[in-house]
């Protein structure tokens, strides 16, 4: 009897463990209902409201739009779990976030952007400048990097020789003939300001929310694959059914087809390399 009883006991333990296995990997395998984008400023917006969200729809999935103040605070709620993904960032800032906090977000796909510029109210030429300026660049490090990258290849200023694409600082100006005073500011707050100082770079996607002049623009950065935008996602989701549908999406003619037709975009997107 007691023999008996054993077995008994074997076999239950064994039917409950393969009922809890099998109840995992149907956990695992129920497909995501819901994605939840975070929006920081940017023009690059439109591809995620226009296109990609009611394509995402019509495969089944609800979309949830979230705006934030800024692309750190995107960041933020990304690696705590309140959204799911975000589509404002190049990978240089996104080195520097992920060194800064100690973070592994990671690249989806790379995606239309917009290049920097050099903008000004005051001036109609990069031959105006004189000395004592005022110039205006955005003070997260990623874009400070690009603001200066692009005031040492139009002559104004000379950085130290290895200087690293990213992390370039003020400290690695070592030439700064026009003794250029440097006004650093939140990319969002610099077009508030145009009208105060000589001149001014930020991103062009913040300078087209803000309804800047492109007549304003003097001269573009010249893009790289480090600075297109991306699809930013935690690590462990990089490879799930609907990162990949995302993936698509931004991929796809029928976006290629928007950024050279809508009226809002065309003229201003650079598709990846």
């Amino acid at each position: 009897m007691t023999k008996y009883w054993f077995l008994l006991m074997l076999l239950g333990l064994s039917l409950l463990g393969c009922e809890q296995k099998g109840n995992n990997v149907s956990k695992n395998d129920v497909k995501k209902q819901e994605i939840i984008v975070g929006l920081p400023p940017s023009m690059h917006n439109i591809l995620m409201e226009r296109v990609v969200k009611p394509e995402l729809e019509k495969k089944g999935y609800r979309v949830k739009l979230v705006n934030f103040s800024s692309l750190r605070d995107a960041n933020t709620a990304l690696v705590e779990g309140s959204i799911d993904m975000n589509a404002a960032q190049h990978q240089d800032y996104l080195d520097v976030y992920n060194k800064e906090t100690h973070n592994d977000l990671v690249s989806l796909v790379h995606i239309p952007s917009i290049s920097a510029a050099l903008f000004s109210q005051k001036h109609h030429s990069i031959n105006d400048i004189a000395s004592n300026q005022i110039i205006a660049i955005p003070n997260d490090p990623s874009n400070t990097s690009r603001s200066l990258l692009l005031l040492q290849r139009i002559g104004w200023i000379k950085l130290k020789p290895d200087a690293q694409s990213g992390i370039i600082t003020l400290n690695d100006i070592i030439e700064n003939s026009y003794k250029l005073k440097f006004k650093t500011l939140l990319s969002e707050i610099i077009p508030r300001v145009l009208g105060e100082v000589d001149y001014a770079i930020m991103p062009g996607g913040v300078a087209w929310l803000s309804k800047v002049p492109a007549d304003n623009i003097l001269i573009q950065e010249e893009l790289s694959p480090n600075l297109e935008l991306m699809v930013v996602v935690k690590k462990e989701n990089l490879n799930t059914a609907w990162a990949n549908d995302v993936k698509q999406l931004y991929q796809s003619e029928k976006l290629k087809t928007f950024i050279e037709q809508d009226p809002d975009a065309k003229g201003r997107f650079i598709w990846p390399k």
